[in-house]
């Protein structure tokens, strides 16, 4: 056969060799210029064979892909729904146990309430038995006159005026309210010590308010009161179980930038290393077993929260002081 001079040469594809296929060391954008820059190539086939073969695996890698992201995340949602489910019995868990802690708090609460009303109306009972055994006594030795009617009845109403002033006190401490309103500090902790007072002086305890200049903050009175009624209460029982003969206890209040600052510090002797970091988790106590529950600065975290602060504690050379601060920028003035 005699080659046409003019006829150009069909260039060969340069490879190698391959045992998984002539072709197949290339890459596939190689392959396609082959047959676009050779469409009659005797090995065309064979190329196209090749691209498509790899396109049919790129496809099937890519459907297998896809189904393995659908398994991926089916098994993603359920462990979602898994954990939802799990966050939501916890959070129920929890709701649950806080209003435990809150009605035990409150029980806790009002039994030594009902202890310091008892002791609020002791003297004035006794004050008012008394003057009725006098009145009786000076009557049959002729010493009743007009002047003698007037002096008891002022007395016996000073008595009276105490007892519905504590009563008046006891009723708004217990009485449920939601509502938050301003109040201020100083007349608040006055309405603490006017309910405990007669308790804490049969304990020889001292309480001294040290700032002079009343100020206002935002929030439920009565939580408040619960707060440092905790506090006051704990350095009360640790006076009493050490036997201290120095009972004092220091209330000061005041304004440091944006914060209203509350420190009560005692000469208790202070909180046991051991238990201090943990002192307002629920169920701690540095009682004995059977004498507290640990759940009152537990419940008196959680209303420093309420008010927009925190509530922490340290112990001094000679107590402990507890420092509530109160942000102002967050609905307090």
């Amino acid at each position: 056969m005699i080659r046409n001079p003019f006829s150009k040469a069909s260039p060969a594809i340069k490879r190698r060799t391959n045992p998984e296929g002539a072709y197949a060391n290339l890459e596939t954008k190689d392959l396609i210029n082959e047959v676009r820059t050779n469409p009659h190539h005797p090995d065309v086939n064979r190329i196209l064979d090749e691209i498509l073969c790899r396109s049919d695996k790129r496809q099937s890698d890519l459907v297998n892909s896809k189904r393995e992201l659908e398994a991926s995340q089916k098994e993603l949602d359920a462990l979602n729904k898994d954990l939802e489910e799990r966050i939501d019995q916890e959070i129920k868990i929890r709701e649950k146990s806080h209003k435990m802690y809150e009605q035990q708090a409150k029980m806790a609460a009002m039994g030594e309430m009902m202890d310091a009303a008892a002791h609020q109306w002791k003297q004035p009972l006794n004050a008012l038995s008394l003057m009725s055994d006098m009145l009786q006594g000076d009557f049959k030795e002729g010493d009743v006159d007009q002047a003698y009617i007037d002096n008891m009845t002022e007395d016996i109403q000073t008595q009276i005026s105490h007892m519905v002033t504590t009563l008046s006190e006891f009723r708004s401490f217990f009485r449920p309210t939601k509502e938050a309103k301003s109040f201020g500090i100083k007349r608040s902790l006055q309405s603490v010590l006017l309910l405990v007072n007669d308790e804490f002086m049969k304990n020889n305890i001292n309480i001294h308010i040290q700032s002079e200049k009343e100020i206002l903050i935002h929030g439920i009175e009565n939580e408040f009161k619960h707060l440092v009624l905790n506090i006051i209460n704990n350095a009360k029982d640790a006076f009493n179980e050490r036997e201290l003969k120095e009972r004092n206890i220091y209330i000061n209040f005041y304004k440091e930038d944006n914060h209203v600052n509350l420190e009560i510090e005692d000469d208790a002797g202070g909180i046991p290393e051991s238990v201090i970091h943990d002192i307002f988790k629920p169920e701690i106590t540095t009682k004995d077993e059977g004498d507290g529950t640990g759940i009152g600065l537990y419940m008196s975290m959680q209303i420093a929260q309420k008010l927009h602060g925190s509530l922490s504690v340290h112990n001094t050379q000679k107590g402990a002081q507890f420092l509530l601060e109160i942000i102002i920028n967050k609905g307090t003035f």
